[in-house]
């Protein structure tokens, strides 16, 4: 009896060391992913996660951890250590580290020649490790401190999983990929970003990506309408434009209407061979991934990312007409994405530079692959607005420039603040106020080209569109009429995306004269998320508030 206490008692201290050795480990890598979000180096940090996480791996390794594993209440929660460990490993040195290594290898390889591999490697592991963390998610005897821990590496491992499985099929894996990369200008805002001045086709097969073919809007048959299902609330309130031209075909903010639409026009006015998909970038989004690639020349000039922005949206086109303008960003752009692909990149910089963009709405992607475009959907990059209100009550302020042949949107400049109330009677009221105005004075206006303007710069007005979508489910129960600097655009009643969605005409005074307008959307008692706020992607980032109000 005596020696069955004792082998008991060293098996239990042998497993308490173990699980604390776990903890140790996992607390430490946690603690190098804080460091990150913090401003830390981020190689320096992925190797720590490595490191940890692999010594967390060999503390729940072997016979005896796999036995207790079947133990009740304790088991699922050595499971869930275990498979944390392997997990938080996998993705970072089974992944990040190796892919970091690809990106930032010299030699005349194509990046992702040397990507790929890296990708698929680490896919299958981590959608066995997806399917096994679901599963034991759903144990009801995990503590609160393991819950907590693995329901946020299973939300990343979900996120992760279907992009690490389609990506090398989207990249040429399986055969060739055709993409058209659209280039918005800021310059003449609407609702996803701005005009969409230019359009290169880019072919993504064996491990390289080409530019094969490039188009601008005057190549177009602009004004004639292409083949859309477009629905009809669109067409009601932004009007036929969506449909005829190329450049405002942007201007609902549902980034798939946009993409099927900019696909038809290329189909039918450039090239008529298949297009799997269309990626949309603005100057924004360049100036963000430069940091990573450092700066190119074109004609002359020096543009890196703290400029870029500044001489794509402002410079080029006091220095140039419009049309060169347009071309000196798509040189931009090309020689970006040829740095890109050439792996002259810093690996560490790339992937915040590109997670800021996606966040921001200045990448966006849509797949003509059904199941790859499902997943997708689920994420920021679809530039999807939510149809429900469970994750969050997300409200959309949206832009539309509306001065006539202007690039003068460089220069707006926005708040949005909102505010919710929970009403007696059950029901939860939003009201969202929205102040435009441009960040310009009547002696810089005379001295901007007339094609910036948009006419003589002495007389010009110059105005903006208003789109503001309420949660869905909501209906509008206070909203202006007319003010001295605005009026309604579309009736209060008007309705897209499932979404109820007032709509105003502003002037915009020069020498910073503020237009604020104020919408109240009333819904019934329900399930209501905390609140987020979508917004027109522009120079200057709209500042947003999200004032307290209603909790529960």
């Amino acid at each position: 009896m005596l020696a069955v206490v004792v082998v008991f008692g060293a098996v239990a201290a042998w497993l308490g060391s173990r699980v604390l050795t776990v903890q140790n480990e996992l607390t430490a890598a946690q603690a190098a992913v804080n460091d990150v979000r913090k401003g830390g180096d981020p190689k320096a940090a992925l190797q720590v996660v490595a490191d940890r996480s692999a010594a967390a791996v060999a503390a729940s390794d072997g016979a005896l951890w796999a036995l207790a594993e079947r133990a009740p209440v304790i088991g699922p929660n050595l499971k869930a250590a275990r498979l944390a460990s392997r997990s938080l490993n996998e993705l970072s040195a089974g992944l990040a580290v190796p892919a970091m290594a690809a990106l930032d290898a010299p030699g005349s390889e194509p990046t992702l020649q040397r990507l790929l591999p890296v990708v698929q490697r680490a896919s299958a592991e981590i959608s066995t490790l997806t399917a096994e963390i679901k599963q034991v998610r759903q144990s009801p005897d995990l503590v609160p401190q393991v819950r907590g821990g693995l329901d946020q590496l299973g939300d990343i491992m979900d996120a992760a999983d279907p992009v690490l499985r389609l990506m090398p099929g989207m990249l040429g894996a399986d055969g060739p990929r055709n993409y058209i990369l659209a280039a918005q200008s800021n310059a003449e805002v609407l609702a996803l970003g701005g005009s969409v001045a230019s359009q290169s086709l880019v072919r993504f097969a064996d491990g390289t990506a080409k530019i094969i073919k490039q188009a601008d809007s005057s190549q177009y048959r602009n004004g004639v309408a292409v083949k859309s299902d477009i629905d009809k609330s669109a067409l009601k309130l932004y009007n036929d434009y969506l449909i005829t031209h190329i450049n405002t075909s942007v201007g609902r903010p549902d980034f798939p209407t946009a993409a099927k639409t900019i696909r038809a026009f290329w189909n039918r006015d450039i090239d008529p061979d298949k297009v799997d998909g269309v990626i949309s970038v603005d100057p924004l989004a360049l100036a963000r991934v430069m940091r990573a690639t450092g700066p190119v020349k074109v004609d002359g000039h020096t543009i890196n990312s703290d400029n870029a922005a500044s001489f794509l949206l402002s410079r080029a086109y006091q220095l140039y007409e419009p049309k060169v303008a347009d071309k000196i960003f798509k040189e931009v752009a090309v020689s970006v994405m040829d740095k890109l692909v050439a792996g002259k990149v810093d690996a560490a910089k790339l992937v915040p530079a590109v997670s800021e963009g996606v966040q921001a709405g200045s990448i966006m992607f849509w797949s003509a692959d059904p199941v790859v475009q499902q997943e997708i959907a689920k994420t920021p990059l679809a530039g999807i607005l939510p149809t429900d209100n469970k994750e969050s009550t997300t409200i959309g302020v949206f832009y539309r420039d509306a001065s006539l042949g202007s690039k003068i949107d460089y220069y707006l400049r926005s708040k949005v603040k909102t505010t919710s109330t929970c009403n007696a009677d059950g029901t939860r009221s939003y009201t969202v106020s929205t102040t435009l105005w441009l960040d310009l004075t009547k002696a810089q206006n005379v001295k901007l080209p007339r094609y910036v303007t948009g006419g003589d710069p002495a007389t010009k007005v110059y105005r903006t569109q208003l789109f503001v979508y309420g949660p869905p489910g909501t209906t509008v129960t206070d909203s202006p009429r007319r003010t001295e600097k605005s009026w309604n655009w579309r009736p209060t009643d008007s309705t897209d995306l499932g979404r109820p969605v007032p709509s105003f005409m502003t002037i915009n005074d020069l020498g910073a004269k503020k237009v604020t307008l104020s919408v109240t959307f009333t819904g019934p008692a329900g399930e209501y998320g905390p609140v987020a706020v979508r917004t027109t992607p522009i120079v200057h980032p709209t500042e947003v508030e999200i004032g307290a109000g209603c909790v529960g």
